[in-house]
This record gives C-alpha cells, structure tokens and sequence, in this order.
C-alpha cells in the first residue's frame, strides 16, 4: 500500500505534462501557419488542434486538476491554514509570473512597443481584468480564474464549508445556472451580450474547478485514506454523478445540436468538443494512467512555466524566422518542434532558479 500511496498522484503530475504540450501545440501551429509562407506544406497540424481546440482541452484537464488539488490541500491544513495556503500559492505563483512579465515587457518593447505603464502593473497583480486591463500574455486569463478559485477556497475554509459536500454541490449548480442564464439571456431579453467573454465563462469554469473536488474524493476513497459510511458514500456518488452530468451534458448537447444542424452558440463544435475532450483526458488519465514515464513526470514539473513562457519564445521566433531566409520555408512541424524544445529548456531553466526555490521559500514561511 504504501508505494500505492506514493505513487497515487504521479497521474496528476503526467496530465499536468499533457495538457501544457496541447496549449503549446496549439499556439505554436495557429502562430506559424499564419506567417512565413508556409501554409503551402500542410495545415493538418494546426487545422486539427484548431477544430478540437487543443488549446481548450488542456486547460479543462489544468482546471479539473486544481478542484482535484486545492480543496484537498487547505482541508488537510489546521486553524491557521488559511495564512499557510495563501503564503504557499503566492510562492508557487506569482515569482516565475513576475517574471515572465518582465520577459513579455522586454521583448514587446524591442519588437512591438513599450506597454503602458498601467498596463504593466494592473498585470503584475494577475488580476488585470477586474481593471480593464488587457493581458501581456493571452493565457493570463486562465490564472485569474485560478486566483478566484482559491480566494472561494479559502472562503468556504474559514466558514467550515469546504467540507460539507451538498454545500459545494449547491454551490457548482449555483455557479452552473448562473453561466446558462447568462447564455440564453439574449434570447430572453432580445439584446445581445456585453460581457466580456472572460466573465461569461468563469461561473462555468468554476462549476468544472468544484467538480474536480467531487473526482478527488472518489479518487481518495479508492485508496481507502479515509473510511466513509455507506449512506455517505452513495450520497457522494449521486453528486459525482449529477455534477458531471451537469458539467459534461452542457458540451455533449452542444454537439449534438451540432451534428442536426442547428449551432445553438458560436463555434459550438470547438466548444463541445474541446470541453468534452479535456474531461476525457481527464478522466482517462486518472484510471488508465498507472506507470508514469519520469520523461512525463518531468515535464509536469516544469508545467507551469512551460504554459507561462511558451508564448514569448514562440514570439521571439516568430520573429527571428521573419528576418533570417534560412529559418523560412520549412513544414509547420519543424517551427513547432523547436518552440517546444526551447520552451521547454526555457521552462527547466525558470523552474530551478525561480519556481523550485520559490516555492520552497514558501514551504519555509508557512511551516507552523
């Protein structure tokens, strides 16, 4: 049992690998198809991470696992936890943050122009958006619908409700409902909606987050951590059920309407299916993942900054290829390959002398 035990979240760190290579794969082909000329050798890789979305599926799969995570991790903490869990997500986050900021800074003012200053420092708080500032990095949004996510976590904590799983059971439906109203409000009212699209997502994003709560709870009750009464087990199973339903029956429908003919939102099928797909690789990851290669497992280390920086070195490229004959002309592939390679050199680098001593300075601050 106890190598079971050690061996329990390796599929975690394994998806966490998969799911940043789909964002890289994605950005990279969609950015180098559109310049250089060199369409004319084939467009399947981008046309195929394009029309599923790769980009989408590795995020679901990134905001599953922070429900299957986050909640655990301040559960298992005791009355000051809240200070420990704070001290620990900053630490993890906001170093190697600053300073891909501080890259996406440097490299716009040499290609592009110096942002505002207002820009600038609305991003160095991650919350941007709440200013109505635009992102340095396209995929920054993703990480301020993590920070609320945390800052809910931390919430229900100090309220003794993270625990209580109907609670957060209501709480995804509630956050469901709102995302559904929100969609078929124009419909309703006849005027169309202002919302940024960042806002309309995020009841929804959140309901998946919460789901990934539920998936962590039957994972724990597989490895026997905890023993849980017969009437609560099948409780918790009606609400995994439900709430998977709930979360998952939204992109299905949309892809059967789809498949009729009728696209009830727009691009219906890339949200179906990137939706869909994110859950499956989930999902299949956490049962069919059993012995996780350590090339894998390296690679969901370094994930992070692998998804924070992979956009400035494929700007950089972009770049470069433009200006230099030699770097022109090849297949897609190749100037996806290399952006994966140096991102991922890049995100080894960041991670050992930022992330890594980082997050044990946080480790150190939080200890009790």
């Amino acid at each position: 049992m106890s190598n079971k035990l050690t061996n329990r979240f390796q599929p975690i760190d394994a998806l966490r690998g998969i799911a940043a290579l789909l964002v890289v794969w994605q950005h990279s082909s969609e950015a180098f198809i559109k310049h250089l000329g060199i369409a004319q050798h084939g467009t399947f890789l981008a046309d195929i991470a394009k029309d599923y979305d790769f980009g989408r599926i590795g995020i679901i799969c990134f905001f599953l696992i922070s429900g299957f995570v986050i909640p655990s991790s301040l559960n298992d903490c005791d009355s000051s936890g809240i200070k420990h869990f704070a001290i620990r997500r900053f630490f993890r986050l906001y170093p190697a943050y600053w300073v891909s900021i501080l890259l996406a800074v440097i490299i716009s003012s040499v290609f592009i122009s110096t942002p505002d200053v207002s820009t600038i420092a609305a991003n160095v708080t991650m919350f941007q958006g709440l200013f109505q500032q635009p992102h340095l990095i396209g995929l920054f949004w993703t990480l301020q619908v993590e920070l609320v996510f945390y800052i809910l976590c931390a919430i229900l904590f100090y309220f003794n409700l993270l625990r209580n799983e109907l609670f957060i059971f209501v709480l995804m439906t509630l956050f469901f409902g709102i995302f559904v109203l929100i969609q078929i409000s124009p419909y309703l009212t006849g005027n169309p909606l202002t919302l940024h699209k960042e806002v309309q997502l995020l009841p929804y994003l959140l309901s998946i987050m919460f789901l990934g709560y539920f998936y962590r709870k039957i994972y724990d009750r597989k490895y026997q951590l905890t023993h849980i009464h017969t009437d609560h087990n099948k409780r918790l199973n009606i609400y995994t059920l439900m709430a998977t339903i709930m979360c998952l029956g939204l992109p299905i429908i949309l892809l059967i309407m789809y498949f009729i003919g009728f696209d009830f939102i727009p691009h219906s099928f890339r949200f179906g299916m990137g939706h869909t797909l994110g859950f499956v690789l989930f999902l299949s990851g956490l049962v069919l993942l059993k012995r996780v290669p350590k090339s894998l497992l390296w690679l969901g280390v370094i994930s992070y900054s692998l998804y924070l920086f992979h956009p400035l070195v494929m700007r950089v490229f972009i770049q470069l290829t433009k200006s230099t004959d030699i770097l022109q002309g090849f297949h897609v592939s190749f100037y996806m390959m290399v952006t994966a390679t140096l991102s991922i050199l890049l995100a080894f680098f960041i991670y050992t002398f930022i992330e890594k001593p980082a997050i044990n300075l946080g480790r150190k601050l939080s200890r009790p």
